[in-house]
């Protein structure tokens, strides 16, 4: 029958048998009562011909007759054996077959050798998966998840006790029958049966074994292709020995097992089942009654023969001492044995009552000091009666503990542990039971496996101790547990002991328990094939470098080792060190050179993308794939070109004290085709395959490199040799050469370690995290880093720029031309529309003179050169500096250029160049203005010029020319008419300063300029006769002016937009806030009418430029004070930067800072009238005089609404004064009007005196209003005097 055709019935019974054996075998092992029976079996001789043992090796199952013999009693054996009175009713008996070769002295490691690997598939790498112990609180829980940490420890423990005999202390092992078989293939099988045990095997009389008493059957195999006669045969076996003890067994070897193969469900069919039970049922019953009643006869008359011949002794005197003595020895000995003996028969028959007896009796004829073993075995297997029958027993396994080691015999004190052991567990005792296995596993000659389970064991003990878990101690034990594991080459058992106690040990800084663990690890896990937790161990072995020079030294030698014998091709993944740092990982294109300052760049290049976003219509046509793209919402990857290299500058670092050489140390990289496009005029589309991943993670040998430079990868690499002394940093500059299109990643350096064993390691880049949305910032959410991901481009042209007769330094407001190189380094194709953004656009002006000028408008503009550049061409722009600020500067060019040939992927490249120039002190400007106390259009400029070099070093400045440049006014000199100063007051050598006062007046149309759109006032004044003038309206001077203004406006805005939002924030009143929208209007409505901003000249402001020249090479320059206000000015107008009437600092911040009251209104008053009054007082008492209030407005856009009111005699200007006026005023006292932009009003006032005297004529007050309801009122501070004289 098939399996197929077998009944659902048969399948659940043999289910169920399965079942039922697993727990028998569970139960084997966990219980000692229910295993002691499988440690301790009556075994049973099987000896055969060499004829028998070849017909069981033909089946094909390399099989032997004995272990057929075993199938047959691995059920339940129902054996009734009568000794004496006594009947034993034995429902489970089991033999043990065996042959000689089982009675050979075995090598015991070698018995320890294979009783540990019976345990191997049982191991593991961790006792639970995802789960690492730490702290103390951490135990419950291991236990509640992890029951059984080592559920090999019970077989291990069966199979050790059952293995370890010792032959020379015990009797469990002698047969209690034999088995003799021949073939009928052999030639005389009746004689060969006779020969086998005509004598007994030697063995037999070195174990001192009685033969008499076995039983022996007789057995004849005969094979179904033998032409012998069996039944013949089998009449004579009957005849020569026995009937009941002969039997024939017939065998197919065509059949596995020879036909033999026990079946259950027809066991009764087989022949040999009825042998194996007419053994078990009455050879073996017959053997245990005749063994053991000899035994105790023999034991009997030895004891009455010994004392006869003792008491003999006593009293015959001296002649027979030598002989009583030789027999008296002799008869011991067998006494012993004979008690050893029946002790054990009584013990196979699990009759422990009786046994006890006899290992009690066996023990008194033995003691500790000559005999420790004998008496060690005897008092082991009294102790194990004992606990069968429930009573005291530890005791007695301490007794033959120590007197197994005392004799020598570690491993069956070793055995009387694990027993002892079991009987300590089941009373909770763990804290004896961890200290008993940690003392027999510190024997020096046990076992290096059985030392490693008892270390465990020890540990696992001591983590369950009450009430408190001894953790750290336990630990420790685990390690140990870990070491003679490795001591014993299992490898697997050590990785899960070392891991185990590295969760709790990590992060502790205990630094020799950690190298330890470490470096059990790191070996370990290579071993079984776990690299990267080899390397992570490596790297943390290896992190603190607080080894010495010889420790670090043997271990990279092991890691070397290790790494090339258990590693494939000579490659191990990911190395240990050197150490990178990733946050300096830096990546350069080929268009410009590495820098340090790569955020700076990046804001040029970012200003580009914000010029383009903000154009309507923009010039720089590149950046449209980032308008499209919304560049600022994700980071997009860098775009290559094909044949260009990439430069990544990597710090690498050699953490050790032992210098380290690293060879062939290039970049990896992956390499992935783009897609080509679909052609939608093909119908149906033609299938797209997937570009296939290339890569150079393998190690880059002679054939690699080989390959490499054949083109057969999508990109070349240059490997570098480098040599690491020890704690050396080094940043080290690697390329990688794309050759065709697509999408390039680089994953990190690819090297060979020492010359010996091949390896990478990885870049580990920040990611950025994500918080734009609601659900990023709920959830972490990372930005993928691209800086090292290009996408490769076709081939484009590249440009080259250079600065060229850059002086290194300059005086401050120093003029120098240069030129600025731009190379086409591209023999195929031209480049367009170049456009450049500097670091310092205020330092250069492009351009030779005002018709070819390309300058800027806006400070965050670009400016486009008018140039081209044809394949291999190269163009000089001119240029020119000027050094705007005192000290040390680095100027950044960032060039902006296309294909003329256009590209799909890369509209625009970007060239970088940069220089660095000092810029030294020259003269300073410090400038005065105020009003003129005698002419309301006109005022006072005082400008004072120092040289702040202090010492002789300083070089010597002369002042050659003055100009004011304004919409409205100029300046003509106060110090000086017709004659210019003499060369030594515009002289200023180091420390020395000079004063310089002019009158502000309107222009009237005198000197204008036509500038562009609008026209403006120049005016210049040379200190030296006969030398012609500097014009201040050519380039570059009125350029670097303007650039100059646009940078006060600059911070002006920046100014006003913090107080706007300081004001924002808190409650302002409605003044402020109407202040700071009007000012907003105005400044947008002054920035708005043109491009020049000289066109909006403020009507208040001046500007002064001051042209010095140098002793030092003739050179010379411009020192300019832009925005020189010297007007009231209206409390409207945002343009108002300091009062005015104070010194304005224009070069230094060490300047003077003289303070006038400021009106901040563009009012201006005076009165006039006769200053000398005569009147007779006699004929008119009161003397009326006329005068006029003439009141101007001084803005140019602003009107003012205001009104005038005469004070009386008794109304006081302020609380403090209680004075009564000697005058009064009469006629109109007050006057409402309104001033227009640039208007003069003249007022009719009277004044009354009473008597004669000088009065002071200024009692008037002036209400000016500012907004709704909002009003200042203005006392006047004038003298205006006037002398009253009487004529008598």
């Amino acid at each position: 029958m098939t399996q197929a055709q077998i009944p659902s019935s048969q399948h659940n019974v043999v289910s169920q048998q399965a079942q039922q054996a697993q727990q028998l075998q569970m139960m084997l092992y966990k219980d000692i009562k229910y295993s002691v029976n499988s440690w301790i079996t009556p075994s049973v001789l099987v000896i055969s011909s060499p004829s028998v043992s070849k017909i069981f090796q033909r089946s094909g199952n390399n099989t032997s007759l004995e272990q057929i013999f075993s199938q047959y009693v691995l059920e339940k054996k129902k054996v009734s054996i009568k000794v004496n009175d006594s009947s034993y009713e034995l429902n489970d008996f089991k033999v043990n077959f065996v042959t000689l070769k089982d009675y050979e002295q075995q090598i015991q490691s070698q018995i320890l050798k294979d009783t540990a690997s019976s345990i191997d598939s049982l191991a593991t790498d961790e006792y639970h998966p995802n789960f690492k112990l730490r702290t103390k609180q951490d135990v419950p829980y291991f236990q509640k998840i992890c029951q059984e940490p080592t559920p090999w420890f019970e077989k291990y423990r069966h199979q050790f006790i059952k293995s370890l005999h010792n032959l020379d202390l015990e009797t469990f092992t002698h047969p209690i029958a034999v088995i003799l078989a021949v073939s009928s293939e052999d030639s005389n099988p009746i004689g060969m049966l006779v020969k086998m045990f005509e004598k007994p095997p030697p063995i037999f009389q070195q174990l001192g074994i009685e033969a008499t008493n076995i039983p022996k059957v007789y057995m004849l195999i005969h094979p179904d292709n033998a032409h012998t006669e069996s039944e013949k045969r089998l009449n004579e076996m009957k005849t020569t020995f026995s009937s009941s003890t002969s039997y024939l067994l017939r065998v197919n070897t065509k059949e596995d097992l020879c036909g033999l193969a026990f079946d259950h469900s027809t066991a009764h069919l087989n022949p040999l089942t009825n042998i194996i039970n007419g053994i078990l049922s009455k050879d073996i019953p017959t053997f245990f009654e005749k063994e053991i009643g000899g035994l105790n006869d023999s034991i009997a008359t030895n004891k009455k023969s010994f004392f006869s011949k003792v008491k003999a002794f006593r009293f015959g005197g001296k002649k027979t001492e030598e002989p009583i003595e030789a027999e008296n020895s002799k008869n011991s000995v067998s006494v012993e044995q004979s008690i050893r003996k029946v002790a054990d028969l009584y013990f196979l028959l699990q009759d422990y009552e009786n046994a006890l007896s006899n290992y009690k009796t066996y023990a008194k004829e033995f003691n500790s000091d000559k005999s420790p073993g004998f008496y060690a075995a005897a008092n082991e297997m009294i102790g194990l009666c004992n606990y069968m029958i429930n009573k005291e027993c530890e005791s007695y396994f301490e007794i033959a503990y120590n007197n197994y080691i005392k004799s020598g015999l570690i491993h069956c004190g070793a055995r009387v542990t694990l027993i002892h052991g079991y009987v300590m567990k089941k009373k909770s005792n763990y804290k004896a039971l961890s200290d008993l296995f940690k003392t027999t596993a510190e024997l020096r000659d046990i076992d290096p496996f059985c030392s490693a389970i008892l270390w465990e064991q020890a540990g696992f003990a001591l983590l369950q101790t009450t009430p408190s878990p001894l953790f750290r101690k336990a630990t420790m034990r685990i390690v140990m547990a870990g070491d003679k594991y490795s001591e014993a080459s299992k490898r697997k058992h050590a990785l899960r002991c070392y891991s185990f106690s590295y969760s709790v040990y990590e992060s502790r800084d205990w630094n020799l328990i950690d190298d330890h663990l470490h470096l059990s690890l790191v070996r370990y896990s290579f071993f079984q094939g776990h690299t990267s937790d080899a390397i992570l161990f490596v790297n943390k072995l290896l992190e603190k470098n607080c080894q010495s020079f010889q420790k670090q030294n043997s271990i990279i030698r092991e890691f070397l080792y290790i790494s090339k014998t258990y590693t494939k091709d000579n490659y191990i993944g990911e190395l240990p060190i050197p150490s990178i740092n990733n946050e300096t990982i830096s990546v350069h294109l080929n268009d410009y050179s590495p820098d340090g300052s790569q955020s700076v760049w990046q804001e040029m290049e970012e200003a580009f993308k914000k010029e383009a976003q903000v154009t309507s219509k923009p010039q720089l046509q590149g950046f449209d794939l980032w308008k499209r793209d919304l560049y600022f919402e994700a980071e997009k990857e860098r775009t290559a070109v094909v044949e260009e290299q990439i430069t990544v500058e990597v710090e690498i670092k050699n953490p050790l004290q032992i210098p380290l050489q690293f060879n062939r140390v290039h970049l990896v990289a992956t390499f992935k085709e783009q897609k080509p496009p679909v052609d939608p005029s093909i119908q149906p589309p033609l299938p797209i395959l997937e570009p296939q991943e290339e890569s150079n993670m393998s190690p880059l040998d002679d054939n690699a490199m080989t390959k490499m430079n054949n083109g057969s990868l999508p990109f070349k690499v240059e490997p570098i040799d480098i040599l690491l002394l020890p704690s050396e940093t080094k940043k080290i500059v690697f390329s990688i050469q794309p050759m065709k299109p697509g999408n390039l990643i680089v994953k990190g350096l690819g090297l060979c370690m020492c010359g010996a064993i091949w390896g990478k390691r990885e870049f580990k880049l920040k990611n950025k995290r994500l918080n734009k949305t609601r659900q990023q910032r709920e959830s972490i959410v990372y930005e993928p880093n691209l800086s090292l991901t290009f996408r490769v481009t076709c081939p484009m042209p590249r440009l080259e720029a250079q600065f060229v007769d850059f002086p290194e330094s300059l005086y401050h407001g120093e003029l120098r031309q240069l030129k600025l190189v731009l190379k086409n380094c591209s023999n195929k194709m031209g480049l367009k529309n170049v456009r450049v953004r500097l670091s310092h656009p205020t330092a250069i002006c492009f351009g030779s003179n005002s018709e070819d000028a390309s300058c800027i408008k806006k400070l965050d503009s670009s400016v486009f050169l008018d140039v081209a550049l044809p394949p291999n061409a190269t163009v000089n722009v001119p240029c020119w500096v000027r050094g705007m600020t005192v000290g040390r500067h680095t100027l950044r060019c960032l060039v902006y250029y296309e294909s003329e040939a256009g590209n799909t992927d890369l509209k625009y490249r970007l060239a970088r160049c940069q220089t660095q120039f000092d810029v030294r002190p020259s003269i300073r400007i410090s400038s005065l203005s105020q009003q003129s106390s005698t002419n309301l259009n006109a005022y006072l400029l005082g400008v004072e010029v120092d040289n702040p070099i202090i010492g002789g070093a300083g070089d010597s400045f002369h002042i050659k020319q003055i100009s004011s440049i304004s919409k409205h006014w100029k300046i003509q000199p106060l110090s000086y008419s017709t004659d210019v100063p003499t060369p030594s007051i515009v002289s200023l050598n180091p420390g020395k300063f000079t004063n310089l006062f002019f009158r502000i007046v309107p222009s009237n149309g005198e000197g204008i300029v036509q500038s562009k759109d609008d026209e403006i006032s120049i005016t210049n004044i040379s200190f030296y006769k006969n030398e012609p003038m500097y014009d201040s309206s050519s380039f570059p001077t009125y350029h670097f002016l303007e650039y100059e203004k646009l940078t006060i406006d600059q911070l002006q805005q920046q100014q006003q937009q913090q107080l706007n939002s300081s004001s924002g924030g808190g409650g302002s009143s409605g003044m402020i806030q109407s202040t700071s929208n009007s000012q907003l209007n105005l400044m947008a409505n002054t920035r708005d009418g043109g491009d020049n901003s000289l066109n909006d000249n403020h009507p208040n402001h001046i500007d002064l430029l001051i042209y010095w020249e140098c002793d030092n090479n003739n050179r010379m320059g411009v020192l300019n004070s832009s925005n020189i206000s010297f007007l009231p000015t209206h409390y409207n107008d945002p343009s108002l930067a300091i009062p005015w009437g104070s010194w304005k600092n224009t070069t230094s911040p060490s300047g003077k800072s003289i303070l006038y009251p400021s009106l901040k209104l563009p009012l201006r008053y005076q009165i006039k009238s006769e200053l000398l009054i005569k009147h007779d007082f006699e004929k008119e008492r009161l003397c009326t005089v006329p005068l006029k209030l003439q009141l101007s407005n001084c803005s140019f856009i602003h009107p003012l609404t205001l009104s005038v009111d005469t004070l009386l005699p008794h109304e006081n200007i302020d609380q403090t004064t209680f004075s009564t006026c000697q005058y009064f005023w009469t006629g109109i006292t007050k006057y409402n009007i309104e001033l227009k932009p640039q208007e003069i009003m003249d007022l009719d006032l009277h004044v009354c005196f009473a008597q004669s005297g000088v009065f002071n004529i200024n009692r008037f007050k002036i209400n000016v209003k500012l907004a709704n309801e909002i009003h200042k009122e203005i006392f006047s501070t004038i003298q205006h005097l006037i002398n009253i004289e009487s004529n008598n």
